[in-house]
């Protein structure tokens, strides 16, 4: 159920993409029935297989933007947020993932937080669904708490989830800060939000959404030694 008070017009939903074409379809239909006039960028970091076509040729009330990152330089979910982010047109924005394990119903309450003022809404993970093995419960166990010691050692802002992908924020907060501050992210890893937060210098107004994180409908997760390196590279 949507809110009628909330302007949807003034959001951009960004998906960050990486051959989503088995569950992106059945993501903008989802964001449409929502928020039929908001606008939502897919920011693809090289798909090979139909995730462009799909965009291109989705046909409902909600704008959407192909942006093609296939020839960067540089490939990775933290830079193809960030320049998602720069492309954005609208006060607020909100980045979820394609694989819909992020729930879409979820989208009014992070809007609804931005228009009273908050800087940053981050998605908290109450539950977790799916049959999830020992190992993985405790690595993201491990990864959230050293996220969290990092945050409260710096003296930065903090969140309940630093490992959260789903996320909301003011844009012209980002846009500002990544300007200047773009070497400061690991631009090809996967914490977006964890990188912004351990370096932006000033206060923020935080607030929270909570939200079950589901089971993916379908592709391969995109979680490996890489990725894992990667975060912990980013936590010194």
């Amino acid at each position: 159920m949507t809110e009628v008070n909330l302007d949807f017009s003034k959001l951009t939903i960004i998906i960050p993409t990486l051959n989503e074409e088995k569950s992106l379809g059945n993501l903008l239909s989802l964001i449409e029935k929502i928020c039929q006039n908001c606008k939502v960028i897919v920011s693809d970091d090289g798909s090979k297989d139909k995730t462009k076509k799909i965009t291109e040729t989705f046909e409902g009330e909600i704008e959407t933007l192909f942006l093609d990152r296939k020839d960067e330089e540089v490939h990775g979910l933290t830079i193809s947020v960030l320049d998602a982010i720069l492309n954005c047109t609208t006060p607020y924005f909100l980045v979820m993932d394609a694989d819909l394990q992020h729930p879409p119903d979820a989208i009014p309450g992070f809007l609804k937080l931005l228009e009273e003022d908050y800087d940053l809404v981050a998605g908290n993970r109450v539950e977790i669904v799916g049959n999830w093995s020992f190992y993985r419960k405790l690595m993201s166990f491990v990864a959230r708490l050293l996220g969290k010691l990092a945050l409260i050692f710096r003296r930065k802002n903090r969140v309940k989830d630093v490992m959260t992908g789903l996320f909301g924020s003011k844009a012209h907060i980002w846009k500002e800060y990544i300007e200047e501050n773009k070497h400061k992210f690991i631009l090809e890893g996967y914490k977006v939000l964890f990188d912004f937060l351990k370096t932006y210098p000033s206060k923020l107004k935080v607030g929270h959404v909570n939200y079950v994180f589901g089971t993916r409908h379908s592709g391969e997760s995109k979680i490996s030694r890489k990725v894992i390196w990667l975060y912990f590279k980013s936590l010194f």
